[in-house]
């Protein structure tokens, strides 16, 4: 597992216990969010998904706890982390749901399931769902997203990111059947009810489904604050007489996921990062569950994410997260021989880093924008006042308080399309022989011969080639954008060994939040023989 949970207590552990209670927004002993020791959470990254190429991932979510959970699905495209597809599921107690990420006869990358559980909308189910180039694009009769005028409209950019899933919020058991009232009509149970199996099939996805749209009350947004209860849209699957409660169990989410390129003859699991407390916050005399349910429908459905631990359109809960996951360092082993077909890839994670560096307030697809209450301040939204502070700065419009570090650069400063980070590899060998490589964080930095192509790394999702002449050799995930750290200055030459990527240099090192792993592949140019293997990272932590 990633980084054992540095906040997990026994009082933590007793809160899980307490998940066949009623939610009600119960004050729990202390529940901080925390890199889970137990495989499971309450949040959980995928560090990577890939339709690059041949390649396709396989995701599988399964509901560990007896009782009933509304589950945000989210894809994020690698460079800039904005979003590409977006759903929900509704998961009943131990209920299990499987999916495909591939490529789509139109280039973009397609998710599809042949599992009965009930998606939101009930389309993903039934027809799959095609990712979408719009929150990083312009496009006729939608708003200008765009955040790099060279890759605006550009299907390639989704080809590869990450995946984040989320619980939003739980139900007792299977919920509750048999009432009928007048307020909702033709109506004989909760939301949960309808999603529970019976004889392998859901009750009714239809109401389900229905049950995620905004209030009856709540008109379509066209602009300003986004309205509904707690910026929900108030749908009737939150709270109320039938929908979900607040979140009570730390960790009920269990996911693996798996790349697999059929032909190639290779296929490898990749851990995932599973976050434990996520959607607690603290209370007067403990932790209090957050219901963080929102219709399935713009713009409340850009809610939650992994900064949302606090409660809904906040990121007042990203240190909690970020804390939980930084390193000063990333530390795995690579392997490099073309006599022997071997190569290893590198993929480096920043799953919170949107939330530092995509920064434009008024376009609602950044994660930092006035939608989002990152600074106090009389801002004005539509004409309503609201507690975001927005400034133009160069021209274009920002958040002042944006909280850039500690990253370095905003993705959309330079119109570049990068947000690069500065980093210092330290290369060994198996027999103990080192070299150190820093860049100087802007450009490519040379080195004495044999020259290094090596690069910081620019993007949310980063795919590192390690090894001998890693410039030349093929990407073993087959990333269009993967960098090159070439391990030829070893006096040993040799092919294996590992490497430490830490950020910063010198007295400037720093923590940053991260994840991944290494993907090790022998390719013997016969698909009968070729296999592949992922090993998460190690990290050094302050503490």
């Amino acid at each position: 597992m990633i980084a054992k949970n540095r906040k997990l207590t026994a009082a933590m552990v007793a809160a899980g216990v307490l998940s066949a209670s009623m939610l009600v927004g119960q004050v729990h002993a202390q529940v901080a969010p925390a890199v889970s020791n137990t495989g499971t959470g309450s949040a959980v990254v995928v560090p990577y998904y890939t339709i690059n190429e041949g390649w396709f991932t396989l995701l599988n979510v399964t509901n560990t706890s007896g009782n009933s959970l509304a589950v945000k699905v989210r894809l994020h495209e690698g460079r800039n982390s904005r979003d590409v597809l977006d759903f929900n599921l509704a998961l009943s107690p131990y209920d299990v749901w499987t999916a495909v990420i591939e490529r789509g006869p139109d280039g973009r990358p397609f998710l599809r399931t042949n599992d009965t559980s009930c998606t939101i909308p009930i389309s993903v189910r039934d027809s799959g769902a095609s990712a979408s180039e719009l929150a990083y694009s312009r496009a006729p009769g939608f708003a200008d997203f765009r955040d790099h005028t060279g890759t605006d409209n550009d299907i390639s950019r989704m080809s590869e990111g990450y995946v984040e899933i989320l619980v939003m919020g739980e139900t007792v058991g299977e919920g509750l059947g048999g009432s009928v009232t007048d307020t909702v009509a033709n109506r004989t149970g909760d939301t949960a009810w309808y999603a529970k199996h019976v004889n392998g099939v859901p009750r009714n996805c239809d109401i389900v489904e229905n049950d995620f749209r905004r209030g009856s009350t709540i008109p379509a947004w066209t602009g300003g604050p986004v309205t509904g209860a707690d910026g929900s849209g108030d749908p009737i699957a939150r709270g109320g007489a039938y929908g979900y409660g607040p979140i009570d169990t730390p960790a009920p989410l269990k996911v693996n996921a798996s790349l697999i390129n059929i032909d190639r003859g290779m296929a490898a699991g990749v851990e995932s990062l599973h976050v434990s407390g996520f959607g607690f916050s603290e209370g007067e005399n403990g932790s209090v569950g957050q219901n963080l349910v929102t219709a399935q429908q713009f713009p409340w459905f850009l809610e939650p994410t992994l900064a949302s631990s606090d409660g809904l359109w906040t990121i007042t809960g990203l240190d909690a997260i970020s804390d939980g996951i930084a390193a000063l360092s990333v530390i795995n082993e690579w392997a490099s021989n073309p006599n022997t077909g071997a190569n290893s890839d590198w993929v480096v994670t920043f799953p919170t880093k949107r939330f530092h560096a995509d920064n434009h307030a008024t376009n609602m697809q950044a994660a930092c924008s006035q939608w989002r209450n990152l600074a106090a301040g009389g801002g004005t939204i539509g004409g309503t006042t609201t507690a975001y502070s927005p400034v133009v700065l160069g021209g274009a419009a920002f958040i002042n308080e944006c909280p850039l570090a500690p990253f370095e650069n905003r993705f959309q400063a330079g119109d570049d399309g990068r947000s690069n980070i500065t980093v210092t590899y330290d290369i060994f060998d198996r027999e103990e022989g080192t070299v150190r490589i820093e860049t100087d964080g802007v450009v490519i930095s040379p080195a004495p011969p044999p020259e290094v192509t090596i690069d910081t790394l620019p993007y949310e999702v980063n795919v590192l080639k390690v090894g001998r002449d890693a410039a030349n050799a093929p990407s073993g995930l087959n990333s269009p954008t993967a960098l090159a750290i070439d391990t030829t200055q070893l006096v040993s030459n040799s092919n294996v060994g590992w490497m430490e990527m830490s950020f910063g240099t010198g007295d400037a090192a720093k923590e940053i939040p991260v994840t991944g792993f290494v993907f090790k592949l022998r390719d013997f140019g016969d698909a009968s023989l070729n296999f592949a293997q992922s090993t998460e990272h190690g990290y050094t932590r302050s503490d």
